[in-house]
């Protein structure tokens, strides 16, 4: 039985567990970083105002801390290794890195801090002569900036003094991108006539607003960090809107983090075939695509002169499809990342494919054997028969709208039995693979 296969590859719950594990690690120090050096520009840019040439300062600022938030997305990039003490030998590394580079970013914002106090304590404008109660009122576009600097000026020193601390905290959570739209909206209530009663009131509300702003800042980071990581291995994920609440945010970032550990274990996955396939031979790799209704990993096989490899489908949910593919001008002629088709062959290469389907039929056995000494479980759902419609040659894909190169897929997808659901084109869900098995059953 050496047609097209179709498998479940599972990969056992501890390497699974580990893996998942390492990548938390990893996010959980990017995220930290990130929010390190996001806190101390913010802090630094807060010493900027006021200041003579402040414009240019605040400029320097953001620009250093966008140089370590990229060091970040480059040097903590962590991938799966198929050899697990290389996994979190990457991981510990990433860790290091992205710890020295907040550091870093710290101690660079130390200095720059410096240099604002001295160019301040040389200015006539010392910052207690700033009223952070016109400020926040300003902030929130109130026309009470009069009233509130009117009442600061008559008010007790007290009483001036304990308003000027809260519009201070108030103002700092106005500008945070993290305070929750209903706490900001409560700000807004109160910042539009800040008097000693109301000044009161808020200094009661702040701890909670600012324990709800650090927590979503946290979150924020973590989602970044998680996100950047999708990015870079190319994996797709939902779009976030504003968070209203902080259950939303975490909701989220359980979300995307089920999507990383999947994309984590098909990358480990995928190294593992790649090195099973080059020990039996198949040494020569291409990844390729094959159109929208075969989205996944596909990779193309072969060895130096041969003109069959095999055609490897990784879905999403890491059903693995594997069958013969002709290569009539050898895999060295199909470049990285080319689109193409598998069309059926003609003429004499037919029965050579077909006696390719014979041959692969041991070499298959083997590979689950080996995958399974990666601590892979291989579950076959289908293996076909060797069979001539099954020989198929690889060719450049035609234009996405062609009709030929439509069909030539559509049929090879109906052939190779519950790797994808091509017609439906739908999300994964439980139904689907059961649907998927029983029609691998009906083929058998």
């Amino acid at each position: 039985m050496s047609g097209p296969k179709t498998s479940e590859l599972l990969i056992e719950r501890m390497i699974a567990a580990q893996l998942e594990a390492w990548r938390m690690d990893v996010d959980d120090a990017v995220a930290a970083a990130r929010r390190a050096v996001i806190a101390a520009r913010d802090e630094t840019l807060a010493r900027c105002a006021g200041c003579e040439g402040a414009g240019e300062e605040s400029a320097a600022v953001r620009a250093a801390a966008d140089r370590a938030l990229a060091r970040l997305r480059e040097e903590c990039s962590w991938m799966p290794a198929i050899v697990l003490e290389e996994s979190q030998e990457r991981a510990e590394r990433c860790q290091r890195s992205a710890a020295a580079i907040a550091e870093a970013f710290r101690a660079e914002m130390a200095a720059a801090g410096e240099r604002l106090e001295r160019r301040a304590a040389q200015q006539s404008a010392a910052e207690d002569a700033v009223d952070f109660m016109a400020l926040l009122a300003q902030a929130f576009d109130g026309g009470a900036e009069a009233e509130t600097t009117e009442t600061s000026q008559s008010a007790g020193a007290p009483a001036a003094d304990l308003a000027q601390g809260v519009a201070r905290r108030a103002l700092a959570l106005v500008h945070s991108p993290h305070t929750l739209p209903a706490d900001r909206a409560l700000l807004l209530e109160h910042a539009r006539a800040l008097t000693d009663d109301t000044a009161t009131q808020l200094a009661l509300l702040l701890p909670t607003m600012e324990a709800n702003e650090r927590a979503m800042g946290e979150l924020a980071a973590s989602i970044a960090a998680t996100e950047a990581a999708l990015a870079a291995q190319g994996v797709p994920f939902p779009a976030a809107g504003p968070f209203a609440t902080l259950e939303e945010a975490a909701a989220y970032r359980e979300n995307l983090r089920e999507i990383q550990a999947q994309a984590d274990r098909n990358t480990y996955l995928q190294g593992c075939i790649d090195t099973v396939m080059a020990a039996h031979g198949y040494d020569i790799a291409r990844s390729v695509s094959m159109g929208r209704d075969l989205a996944g990993t596909h990779r193309l096989f072969g060895a130096g002169g041969a003109e069959a490899g095999i055609h490897a489908f990784l879905s999403a949910q890491g059903d693995l499809m594997l069958q013969v593919a002709g290569l009539p001008e050898g895999i060295e002629a199909v470049a990285e990342g080319e689109a193409v088709a598998l069309e059926g062959a003609e003429g004499s290469r037919v029965g050579d494919l077909v006696e390719a389907q014979r041959d692969f039929c041991a070499v298959y056995d083997e590979i689950a054997d080996d995958l399974a000494a990666y601590g892979i479980v291989n579950a076959v759902r289908y293996r076909a028969e060797p069979d001539a419609a099954f020989s198929r040659d690889v060719r450049p894909a035609e234009a996405e709208d062609g009709a030929k190169g439509r069909n030539a897929q559509a049929a090879d997808a109906g052939q190779i039995a519950g790797a994808a659901n091509v017609a439906g084109a739908a999300p994964y869900t439980p139904d689907r693979r059961r649907k998927r098995s029983a029609a691998a059953r009906e083929m058998r």
